[in-house]
């Protein structure tokens, strides 16, 4: 009997010794594989999970990041929070994982049930294991650092965050109604939400605005519940130009709002855009408002004694619609009541009256927007007035980035003029970054203030915008990139410092200071109101300032970026003051070659003081005069005043200058004693066709001028002569005044003793049919007589052809260019086509007959080749122009151009 039990014994023995090798061998391996897992969790990077930046520890695709809305509303908290952060004190921190600046210790086992504990949900793993991955954010040496938010500022009436979620990006004014239908405004605010920015701002004059937000946060509510965060929404406006302050009105737009956002209650309440409806009293609507402050506070109604001054009707409208909110407030349907506006002169005398009207009550929080960005920071100088004289609980600045000005692609429906625009696409360049983010990090870093913060409202579309806004704050909290960001901030505001104000100015009449002004603010208002700078009258008709003085006519010409103003009154033709405008910015090339305002500001007004005579009319316009009096700048001038040298007996000396002093020469365009080692002189003809045509390549009308640009170096006092085959084709000649007009009226010669150097010795018209003998008496069979405009019409060199087809929002188009030039090709071919303000999205095929394409996409600067056929296209999405370009046409070739775009 003993033998099966020693047997059995012995069986079990051996069959434990065998089998143990592999038990202990899965054992090791799993403690082996936990170890790595748990060390790499612990001293792993820095990762934050966001759709365009999946966490690399899995394999999830970002599309799939949508599914984490569904888990954490699904989920119940206390699977949301590991059991060990319990012991984080506060109760908001407690229900939310990503809160600020919290960390706990933490045993990494515990850390490892939490996640099995999350695999128990429903929701499929991988999503789930994503949602756990997302709230590790950096190396922990026994502790585990969370997501946070920004910090909430516990001060002013309003507990504000220091960012305000601007929901009016929820609105067609800059997203489409299939943007607004999908789940990205959704997941966008939950995670606003998440990083701590628990207040947002819309109002009914946002469109779907209220109504996309209220859903929102309605889904929401089991996350964040109804008292975590605030709405502020406003009234008065419902539509451009529809306003409403009746106080039956205000109350109905209230309950509306309560029931588009889903609540039994708003935190704040505005009356929308104050200015619209109020009686007008700023003495202008355009330019700096800082003199309301100051010299001009009578003038804007800031006077102490007007303080309960009502202006108007419209003043007691405002009065009747604030009373209606405060009869909401005491009912507890809003908590807060203020007022909206841009003109911050006209919001401070507002605020200032409801404080010194019954029943005496200051206004709880006010907005504006677009004056504390890097385009115009005036906000910060009414701070102090707003909480001094008015009482004011809260400021918010809204919209840092100006309404989307001080972006890649400004809004097509965006008010600013052209120059402002235009400026804008300058002072990016000078910023080497993501320019937006610059100028928002600009708007928070001035937020701060001892006593009160200032809030500020900024608009997300996706969750990329709301991760933007927080590295901002955050790099702004923490300092980094602190001096790269203030010297690429003063670069910036120094381009908009000079957009559309005065560079240097001079006066050759005694008028008051403000003279001036008055005409750059005419010009400005001018500019502001026009959709294209092609647009503006070259002409701008200027009001009196005094009863002693006269209207005048302000003639202006631009030249690159500067702006020229040549005011003229009485009885003067304008013609005769764009004629010298030309003349001196002729004058200003030749001597400074390229303009800019640090070589108009160093040698202005030398230049204008001997152009001009003590009455202000033109006296020495020739630039070889001008040399004799003002010595062109110049490195050897430099270098000879440094060395101490005698300038004005230096410049009558050497090589190409004269020997006398000044105005030495008989003649005044030329200076004497010229002499040159190689006697040249150079004439290019420059002609420019212009024409129009129809759809089917038709000319229905086409002008050629010309101009013979000479370049003279020629020793002593030359007389040359210049004659033509058929000079009979040249009409409307304007000649320079070294031209002897005599010989060309006899024998249509140029005879002239040229100037020194480049100039333009004719400009004319050319006209075919001048050379065409006159019939006296045409016979009775003879043809149909011919007009001028068919004699002069000058064959265009190619055939183009369009056809454009409109739709609701596309467009498409077809271009055909044909050669008509048998022989010759032509060269570097430039067509531009304007598509309109709010063409987007370009796709086009440049191909020569069938072959060759290029195509774009939808950037600022889409570009496409013709692949070997030598077209290409591009798309400026500032300037809303798509250019075709071909660099030779073959003679008799053809060309295509076919592709479309979107309009809103």
């Amino acid at each position: 009997m003993a033998a099966p039990n020693t047997f059995r014994k012995h069986f079990l023995k051996n069959w434990f010794a065998v089998e143990a090798i592999p038990i202990y061998v899965i054992i090791g391996g799993v403690l082996t594989g936990a170890t790595w897992y748990m060390s790499r969790l612990a001293f792993g990077p820095n990762i934050v999970w966001t759709k365009s930046n999946p966490t690399p520890w899995n394999s999830i695709k970002p599309d799939e990041g949508t599914k984490l809305v569904q888990v954490n509303q699904k989920f119940d908290k206390s699977l949301l929070v590991p059991p060990v952060l319990s012991r984080i004190n506060s109760k908001d921190e407690r229900r939310n994982p990503f809160w600020s600046r919290s960390s706990v210790n933490i045993n990494p086992i515990f850390y490892a049930t939490a996640i099995l504990d999350f695999s128990r949900a429903e929701e499929p793993p991988l999503s789930v294991y994503v949602f756990s991955i997302q709230l590790v954010t950096s190396r922990w040496g026994g502790r585990l650092s969370y997501v946070r938010p920004i910090d909430t500022l516990q001060s002013g009436t309003l507990n504000l965050p220091v960012i305000v979620y601007g929901a009016g990006a929820f609105s067609n004014q800059y997203n489409t109604d299939d943007h607004l239908a999908s789940e990205t405004p959704l997941r966008t605010i939950r995670l606003a939400l998440r990083y701590g920015i628990r207040a947002f701002d819309t109002s009914v004059y946002y469109g779907p605005s209220e109504i996309v937000l209220g859903n929102a946060l309605h889904a929401l509510r089991e996350e964040f519940p109804r008292s975590s965060y605030q709405i502020m929404t406003k009234c008065g406006r419902y539509g451009t130009s529809t306003f409403d302050y009746s106080p039956t009105t205000i109350r109905e737009s209230v309950k509306h709002s309560l029931d588009r956002l889903k609540t039994d209650y708003l935190d704040t309440v505005y009356l929308h855009d104050v200015e619209f409806v109020c009686t007008p009293v700023a003495p202008r609507t355009t330019g700096n408002h800082t003199t309301a402050l100051k010299e001009d506070a009578v003038a804007y109604g800031l006077a102490v004694e007007d303080k309960a001054t009502v202006r108007g009707e419209g003043d007691q409208k405002i009065l009747d619609a604030f009373h209606e909110l405060q009869a909401l407030k005491s009912e507890g349907l809003v908590k807060n009541i203020g007022i909206t506006g841009f003109p911050l002169p006209t919001l401070l005398r507002l605020a200032i009256l409801i404080l010194h009207t019954t029943p005496f009550q200051p206004v709880d929080v006010l907005l504006s927007y677009s004056h504390l960005c890097l385009q115009n920071s005036t906000f910060l100088e009414f701070i102090p007035h707003f909480y001094e004289r008015a009482k004011v609980g809260q400021l918010l600045a809204a919209s840092p980035l100006s309404m989307g000005l001080l972006t890649s692609s400004p809004p097509a429906w965006h008010p600013a003029p052209p120059p402002l625009r235009q400026a804008v696409v300058d002072a990016s360049k000078t910023w080497s970054g993501d320019f937006p983010s610059l100028a928002v990090g600009y708007s928070l870093s001035h937020t701060s203030f001892e006593e009160r913060p200032l809030h500020l409202v900024l608009g997300f579309s996706t969750p990329r915008e709301v991760h933007e806004a927080v590295k901002v704050w955050r790099e702004i909290q923490e300092g980094t990139s602190k001096e790269a960001r203030r010297k690429g901030e003063e670069q910036v505001r120094e381009v908009f410092k000079n957009a559309g104000r005065p560079i240097i100015q001079s006066g050759f009449r005694s008028t008051s200071p403000a003279y001036p002004l008055l005409h750059i603010e005419a010009v400005n208002d001018a500019l502001s109101k026009a959709a294209h700078l092609g647009d503006v009258d070259p002409v701008v008709y200027v009001p009196a300032y005094t009863i002693g003085d006269a209207p005048t006519a302000c003639c202006h010409v631009q030249h690159a970026d500067i702006r020229i103003l040549c005011p003229i009154s009485g009885n003067v033709d304008p013609l005769f003051g764009f004629a010298f405008l030309q003349t001196f910015v002729d004058i200003l090339q030749e001597y400074f070659g390229t303009l800019s305002a640090e070589s108009l500001k160093d040698n202005f007004d030398v230049l204008l003081e001997e152009t001009l005579d003590s009455g202000g009319h033109p006296l020495t316009t020739t630039p070889n005069a001008l040399r004799d009096i003002v010595l062109p700048p110049s490195l050897l001038n430099k270098l000879l005043s440094v060395a101490g040298a005698n300038i004005s007996s230096t410049i009558n000396s050497g090589s190409g200058l004269g020997a006398g002093g000044p105005f030495s020469s008989p003649i005044p365009w030329r200076k004497a004693g010229l002499r040159y080692s190689s006697n040249e002189v150079y004439f290019d003809v420059v002609e420019e066709l212009k024409a129009v045509v129809n759809k089917n390549g038709v000319t229905l009308s086409n002008n050629v001028f010309g101009k013979i640009e000479t370049n003279c170096r020629l020793s002593g006092t030359p007389d040359c002569s210049l004659t033509f085959s058929n000079p009979n084709v040249l009409a409307d000649c304007a000649f320079h005044p070294c031209v002897r007009l005599q010989r060309w009226a006899q024998n249509k010669t140029f005879s002239f003793v040229p100037p020194d150097g480049k100039f333009v010795l004719v400009e004319y018209r050319y006209s075919p049919s001048s050379a065409i003998p006159r019939v006296s008496a045409p016979s009775a069979t003879a043809a149909p007589p011919v007009t001028n405009a068919t004699r002069d019409s000058v064959p265009i060199p190619f055939i183009m052809k369009a056809k454009i087809e409109v739709e609701d929002n596309s467009a498409s188009f077809d271009i055909t260019l044909t050669s008509r030039l048998t022989t010759r090709p032509l060269e570097n071919l430039v067509i531009d086509f304007n598509l309109g303000e709010e063409a987007s999205g370009i796709k086009c095929i440049a191909a020569r007959g069938t072959g060759g394409l290029g195509r774009g996409g939808t950037n600022g600067l889409d570009m496409g080749h013709g692949g070997n056929s030598g077209a290409s296209w591009a798309f400026d999405s500032r300037k809303k122009i798509l250019r075709w370009e071909i660099h030779n046409v073959p003679s008799s070739s053809s060309w295509n151009l076919r592709g479309s775009f979107s309009t809103p």
